[in-house]
């Protein structure tokens, strides 16, 4: 019989922009697009595989440690640009962006990567993300979460969960590389990706409405009704889709 999947949460934190947010872009108004969107958190998880240099000389402790404070500190620069993450909701009428920061939290997984990524089970994913999918503000206390899966081989998962009122999926996917590239040593937080300006540019040409003021009704997904498919690209079909994609104006598409 197989061994069951174990996540365990180690250790929780709450990580603050490395700047603080002006005073005034302290309160950000929701456009009534954003009042009409649903309360609830959209997912995200990242693999990624340990290096070989890694495997070599893997002490899990130091090896933990080091990952976990890069991640971190580049969460921390990546929320002075995306400045609304690092808040609150202020009813269904803006956003209190207080720097309060969002959850870190960080998990063992006591197997290999592998055994998540050969076989994907919604129940072993669900345990990855740091909230369950479709959670509220007010359940959960933040708008943003991360939980950095640490596993037994030296792989990590993370797992990002976001509010959809804060983050369509263009924001988030912008948020995500903006992070990364921190991360990586090759961007600062000098090099506005998103700039303040751009966050509730919305709330002028549709402002808020009285009317989403008032509770909404909840959303529900029934789990008797969902079902899960996965789609495995691998490297090669990449390249040969990127091949037929490539033009002489655009030479390497994404």
């Amino acid at each position: 019989m197989a061994s069951e999947i174990k996540v365990e949460v180690i250790h929780k934190h709450t990580v603050k922009p490395s700047s603080p947010t002006p005073h005034h872009l302290r309160s950000l108004g929701l456009s009534g697009f954003d009042q009409f969107q649903p309360d609830i958190h959209i997912p995200l998880i990242l693999f990624y595989l340990s290096s070989s240099d890694e495997i070599d000389n893997f002490d899990h402790h130091s090896l933990f440690a080091e990952k976990s404070k890069l991640l971190k500190k580049s969460l921390s620069e990546a929320l002075t640009r995306f400045y609304p993450f690092a808040g609150k909701f202020e009813y269904n009428v803006s956003i209190s962006c207080n720097d309060r920061g969002p959850a870190f939290l960080e998990a063992q997984v006591n197997c290999p990567i592998s055994k998540i990524l050969d076989k994907p089970e919604f129940s072993n994913l669900n345990q990855l993300l740091p909230t369950a999918i479709g959670a509220k503000q007010a359940e959960v206390g933040y708008l943003l979460l991360v939980q950095a899966n640490f596993f037994e081989c030296g792989g990590l998962a993370i797992g990002v969960s976001i509010s959809h009122k804060v983050a369509d999926a263009s924001t988030f996917s912008t948020f995500i590389k903006s992070w990364a590239q921190i991360a990586l040593g090759s961007a600062s937080t000098t090099d506005h990706v998103v700039l303040p300006a751009e966050f509730g540019v919305t709330a002028s040409p549709f402002p808020p409405q009285d009317f989403f003021n008032s509770p909404q009704p909840t959303v529900h997904f029934p789990k008797e009704k969902c079902i899960t498919r996965r789609f495995v690209f691998d490297a090669s079909n990449i390249a040969a889709l990127k091949a037929k994609a490539a033009s002489h104006t655009v030479l390497n598409p994404t």
